[in-house]
C-alpha cells in the first residue's frame, strides 16, 4: 500500500467534510431567504445536505462499477448512524425520543431497508426499483414536511425587513458556499473512493469490507461530531432523530440513485445479503423497541448500542482474516439476533398499544 492512498484518503475525507459543512450553511441561509421555516429546512435542506458525504461516495462508487463500496457505504453508515452516533450521545446525556421517531423515523427506516434487501435478493438493484426508491423518499420528505407543520405551533420566522442590498449580499453568500461545498464534496469524493478502493486491493480484503467499516465510519464522522457536541452542550432532542433521518435518506435516497447511475442496475455482493442487511434490519428493530419501552435513551442503552457495534466491527474483521467465518455470522444473525429482536419489539409495541389509559404511543411529547 503506497503512502500516497493514505494521504489521498484522508484529503478526500477532509474534502468531503468540508464540503459538507459548506453545502448545509449554504443551503440553510438560501432556505431562509426564501422564507423557509427552520423545521423545514431542517426536514429538507440540511438533511439531505448532512448525508451528502454518503451520497457522493456512494454514487461515484457505483458510477464506476464498484457496487460493493457503494452499497458497504450505505449499510455501514446506517449501522454507524443508528448505533454509534445515537449510542455515543446517549452514553454521555439521556437522549429524549419523540413521538415521531417512534411511529414514523424507525418504522420507515426498517421497512425501507426491508424493501431494498427484497429488491437485492437477486444481487441486483435495478434501475426502476431505484426510481421506485427514490419516489417513496419524496414521498416521505412531503408526508414529515406537512405532518411537522401541522403539528408544529410557531415554526415560521418571522421575516425580516432587509434592503434588497443585504438580501443580494446573502444570496450570494448563500450560492457561493453551497457552490464551494458542493466542488469539495465531488473532489472529495473521488479521491476517497479511488484511495479507499487502492487500500482494499492493497489489504486483500473486499470493497465491500472497506465501505462498512473505513468508509462509512469517514462519511458519518460529520453527524458523529455533531451529536457529541449537542450531547455535552445538553441540546438532545433531536439526536436519535436526525441519526434516524439520515439513515432513511441513505437507503431510500443513495440507493435508489446508486441504481440509477450503474451500468445494469447496482451490484449487490452476495456477503451483504448474508450478512450486513440483516444487522441493519435488526439494529432498527432493536432501537426502535429501546425507544418504546423507556422513550428515551440512557447511558445503559448507550453503551449497549456501542458494544452491539463492536461485536459487529470484530465479526467483520474476522470474516476478512477468514472468509470462511461468513457462514456462522450469519446463522447467528439470521437464526438468534433478528428473530429475538423482531419477537421483542412486537411484545414491547403489544404491551405498549393494551397498557390501559394514554397508550405510550400517544403520549403528549415535542416532535421535531
Amino acid at each position: 500500500m503506497s503512502p500516497l492512498d493514505l494521504v489521498f484518503f484522508i484529503i478526500g475525507l477532509v474534502l468531503l467534510v468540508v464540503g459538507a459543512e459548506g453545502l448545509v450553511r449554504g443551503a440553510t441561509r438560501l432556505g431562509r431567504l426564501a422564507g423557509l421555516s427552520p423545521l423545514v429546512i431542517g426536514l429538507t435542506i440540511v438533511s439531505f445536505a448532512t448525508t451528502a458525504p454518503e451520497a457522493s461516495v456512494s454514487i461515484v462508487a457505483a458510477s464506476q462499477g464498484r457496487g460493493g463500496l457503494a452499497v458497504g457505504n450505505v449499510l455501514g453508515s446506517n449501522i454507524f448512524n443508528t448505533l454509534v452516533v445515537a449510542g455515543a450521545a446517549a452514553a454521555i446525556i439521556v437522549i429524549p425520543v419523540s413521538n415521531l421517531t417512534i411511529r414514523k423515523d424507525l418504522p420507515v427506516l426498517i421497512a425501507a431497508t426491508l424493501i431494498v434487501y427484497i429488491f437485492a435478493v437477486n444481487r441486483n438493484v435495478a434501475e426502476w426499483e431505484g426510481i421506485l426508491l427514490l419516489l417513496v423518499l419524496v414521498g416521505f420528505i412531503t408526508f414529515s414536511v406537512l405532518q411537522s407543520r401541522r403539528t408544529a405551533r410557531a415554526t415560521r420566522e418571522s421575516r425580516v425587513t432587509r434592503t434588497r442590498q443585504a438580501a443580494l449580499r446573502d444570496m450570494g453568500a448563500g450560492l457561493g458556499l453551497a457552490a464551494v461545498g458542493a466542488t469539495f464534496l465531488i473532489l472529495g469524493s473521488r479521491l476517497f473512493v479511488n484511495s479507499a478502493s487502492d487500500i482494499a486491493t492493497a489489504l486483500g480484503v473486499s470493497e465491500l469490507i472497506i465501505g462498512l467499516t473505513i468508509v462509512s465510519a469517514g462519511t458519518s464522522a460529520p453527524e458523529l461530531t455533531t451529536a457529541v457536541i449537542a450531547a455535552l452542550r445538553g441540546q438532545t432532542d433531536l439526536a436519535i432523530g436526525n441519526a434516524v433521518g439520515a439513515s432513511v435518506i441513505n437507503v431510500l435516497g443513495v440507493i435508489g440513485a446508486a441504481a440509477l447511475v450503474s451500468k445494469g442496475g447496482l451490484e449487490v455482493p452476495s456477503d451483504a445479503l448474508r450478512l450486513d442487511f440483516p444487522v441493519a434490519l435488526s439494529v432498527g428493530i432493536i432501537v426502535l423497541a429501546i425507544a418504546i419501552i423507556g422513550r428515551q435513551a440512557g447511558r445503559r442503552d448507550g453503551l449497549f448500542m456501542l458494544g452491539f457495534y463492536g461485536v459487529y466491527l470484530i465479526a467483520l474483521i474476522a470474516i476478512s482474516i477468514d472468509h470462511d467465518l461468513l457462514t456462522p455470522a450469519s446463522i447467528i444473525v439470521f437464526g438468534v439476533v433478528l428473530p429475538v429482536s423482531a419477537i421483542t419489539a412486537s411484545y414491547v409495541i403489544f404491551r405498549a398499544v393494551r397498557r390501559p389509559g394514554p397508550a405510550r404511543l400517544d403520549v403528549p411529547f415535542v416532535d421535531r
